[in-house]
């Protein structure tokens, strides 16, 4: 399994907020750090609705923690 930039992938870490959510692989680092692939997603996380500020709609995840969409 080869992810790619612009794929959908469905995110497989269970401590996540996005657990089992889709998003779009926004990038991949391929200098050999731990979690590469950065994922961006359409709602923000519990950051934004607590008011603190607007919320992240990016995270960071291992290739193994994904699978295409």
């Amino acid at each position: 399994m080869e992810i790619k930039r612009g794929d959908i992938v469905r995110i497989k870490r269970r401590e996540s907020y996005w657990y089992n959510e889709q998003g779009k692989v926004a990038s991949i680092d391929k200098s050999g750090t731990k979690y590469n692939v950065t994922v961006k997603f359409e709602k923000t996380n519990f950051y934004g609705i607590s008011g603190t500020d607007g919320g992240n709609t990016t995270a960071n995840y291992a290739e193994s923690e994904l699978e295409l969409y």
